[in-house]
């Protein structure tokens, strides 16, 4: 198990609980895009621009742990 030292460090991000989820085979639940109550996180068309920065952060996220290995 890494360390703390190990964990990438992102502005605004628990990486341990972000980790957690992601290890659990899930995604946290913040980062799923939400319009009225729906989840939109497959339909970007819906979502507004900061929604899709916010998810397209969260991607490269997923993929830089995968790289490290921490999933």
């Amino acid at each position: 198990m890494p360390t703390d030292d190990d964990l990438p460090t992102y502005p605004r991000v628990d990486v341990r609980t972000e980790l957690v989820y992601l290890r659990a085979s899930s995604e946290p639940p913040w980062e799923r895009p939400h319009r009225d109550g729906v989840d939109i996180t497959d339909r970007p068309d819906l979502q507004t621009p900061d929604q899709r920065q916010r998810r397209a952060e969260f991607e490269a996220r997923v993929a830089d742990y995968r790289a490290r290995g921490l999933i």
